[in-house]
């Protein structure tokens, strides 16, 4: 198996590597409790995940699989408190979610070594599609909840 890129540490729940290609990648989690503030038994254990490319041209990273390593060891760390969820919503302003799904579901696939859940939905707010992913851990307390919120906070996102 592939070793991931050297992670460091920003400050809790965020981190940046340097790939062979010369691209620098920041991974971060953020609060995403105000999103689910009617379910205020699970809202403090939710944050969205987020990746950026710093600097390098990101579409040279094609054909690295260390990068999808990095990844999955990033959540391997944010899971070890079994109670955290993650919300991973693919970005729209370049018309290339879908692109952005199928590599998320491919690092899910090939990586994941059975312990986080992935649920995917799609959110429909002025008739654009969100496509999401919720990922959880299989020994998470609030498994059947988590889910539940999720599935309908995608299903009321046109509701105003």
């Amino acid at each position: 198996m592939l070793n991931p890129y050297p992670l460091a540490e920003s400050d809790d729940f965020s981190y940046h590597f340097f790939t062979g290609q010369d691209i620098t990648y920041h991974i971060y989690f953020l609060d995403y409790s105000y999103m689910f503030v009617d379910y205020p038994d699970i809202a403090h254990t939710i944050y969205s995940f987020n990746i950026d490319v710093m600097n390098g041209d990101a579409t040279n990273a094609v054909t690295d699989e260390r990068i999808g390593v990095t990844i999955v060891e990033v959540f391997r760390i944010f899971f070890k408190r079994v109670s955290n969820v993650a919300v991973y919503v693919c970005d729209i302003s370049d018309d290339r979610q879908m692109a952005r799904k199928r590599k998320f579901d491919f690092w899910f696939w090939k990586y994941g070594d059975g312990s986080i859940i992935k649920e995917d939905g799609i959110a429909v707010i002025e008739n654009l599609e969100i496509i999401n992913s919720l990922l959880v851990h299989t020994d998470n307390p609030y498994l059947a909840a988590v889910i539940a919120a999720f599935k309908d906070l995608n299903a009321r996102a046109g509701d105003k």
